[in-house]
């Protein structure tokens, strides 16, 4: 513990990959940092009921990567020895958008990360945290209440997923909720008479459609990772692909305004002959399917607006998708959940060199600022596929900036140097601005 402020306990909601990230950076500040979590966790890289997209694909964007290996030093390294597959971001990733193929820059990049199963990622993560002496993890339990009053969270009431007669109250100094795009802490919030965060939901009806398939030996198709790309309003289809640990490819159709992809392997077969480029169903066409097709459509972007609260209480903050859960065909997901823990740890930073409580809404108002560049990214996008009568009418500076990025995207199809800028922008590692 750090300061002279006692901090005892620090509660994480949720053992997800911000909880995870969460507990590293209050680990430093508080005696004992206890992770609550409903799932069984698994001793190994297997999918999680309480991740629903466990089976679906996770894009570790450059930013996300560099933020992940700042927390867990070493972390690439077990990436590399458990199978997952490096990936330079310049010249391993192809992209169809706008009738053709972006150009890729052969000389390669420092613009790198991984492509690995969600289920792998969570693992090597956990690992690291379970070294550290002071982080303890209680599962399965879920979260029934936030304790305490309308002025101060004091800790958690909770029970076993399998015995719900054996229920706890846990106290805790702060408590974090890290607990997904389904949390209950609204609900937490206003049985203690405290404010809740107004939300806002912009959803485009999207649905994927994911597979795994396990390629020929020796197979090379040039590339690591392929997409083909939606783009509002008319073209609701995109696939994905990207190579896996064990010699895998993991395959996703999407379909926008709930077009939902189907299920069976034949029908998916021939829905990916529908796609704009045949990259996508020549390689699967080739390769042996390795799981079944599974559905997701919990997509809509979802935002919990902390930061305008006029009063929240103390002893209690939100977190990642929590506060801001963004449709994952823009794969900011993960970075945003790093970038999340980092302001967290600023934010403590501060508290303790000058000795003072921990202020929630500053916290909150810091992580709403960092974060509303990834908002704004997903929702302008899929705002195009949302019936405009009941949408605000965007402004002449959105169509302006929205046309000026197409018109961009379609010159880096014959200028690598271009594709380089615009794979900063999308990896996190610039701003937009930077392209102004």
């Amino acid at each position: 513990m750090l300061g002279k402020t006692p901090r005892q306990q620090a509660i994480v909601i949720g053992g997800s990959i911000a909880g995870m990230l969460s507990a590293k950076v209050l680990s430093a500040y508080f005696e004992e940092v206890l992770i609550v979590e409903r799932d069984s966790i698994p001793n190994n890289a297997a999918e999680r009921k309480g991740v629903p997209q466990s089976p679906q694909p996770h894009i570790l964007l450059t930013q996300g990567y560099r933020l992940l290996e700042g927390f867990f030093p070493g972390l690439g390294n077990d990436l590399l020895a458990a199978g997952a597959v490096p990936i330079d971001w310049g010249k391993d990733f192809q992209y169809y958008a706008f009738g053709d193929w972006v150009a890729t820059h052969e000389p390669g990049t420092d613009l790198k990360s991984f492509s690995c199963t969600r289920p792998l990622l969570e693992s090597c993560i956990r690992q690291h945290v379970d070294k550290l002496s002071n982080v303890k993890r209680l599962s399965p339990y879920r979260v029934d209440a936030l304790e305490g009053s309308v002025e101060t969270v004091t800790g958690v009431r909770c029970h076993h997923t399998q015995d719900k007669h054996d229920v706890r109250s846990l106290h805790a100094n702060l408590v974090v909720d890290a607990s997904g795009r389904s949390s209950s802490a609204l609900k937490w919030l206003a049985a203690l008479g405290s404010q809740v965060p107004k939300s806002e939901t912009i959803d485009a009806g999207l649905g994927y459609a994911t597979g795994r398939y396990r390629l020929p030996e020796h197979w090379d198709g040039g590339w690591k990772v392929l997409l083909i790309a939606h783009a509002p309003p008319d073209n609701h289809q995109l696939g994905y692909l990207a190579r896996m640990e064990n010699n895998e490819l993991i395959a996703t159709l999407g379909g926008y305004c709930k077009q939902y992809p189907p299920l069976s392997q034949e029908a998916f077969l021939e829905t990916a002959k529908q796609l704009p480029a045949p990259a996508f169903y020549k390689t699967i066409a080739q390769a042996t399917p390795a799981s079944k097709i599974k559905a997701y459509r919990s997509t809509a972007n979802k935002i919990r607006h902390y930061e305008a609260l006029e009063q929240q209480p103390n002893g209690f903050i939100a977190i990642g998708d929590a506060v801001c859960a963004l449709c994952p065909a823009y794969g900011q997901g993960l970075t945003t959940s790093a970038m999340s823990a980092g302001i967290l740890h600023s934010w403590l930073t501060k508290a303790v060199e000058k000795d003072k409580p921990l202020a929630p809404r500053v916290f909150q108002k810091q992580l709403a600022k960092k974060i509303k560049p990834a908002w704004d990214v997903a929702t302008q996008s899929d705002s195009g596929f949302i019936d405009i009568k009941n949408q605000p009418k965007k402004s002449p500076v959105a169509r302006l900036l929205n046309g000026y990025m197409n018109r961009l995207i379609k010159k880096s199809h014959t200028n690598s140097e271009l594709t380089i800028e615009l794979t900063k922008i999308s990896h996190m590692v610039d701003l937009p601005i930077k392209l102004f």
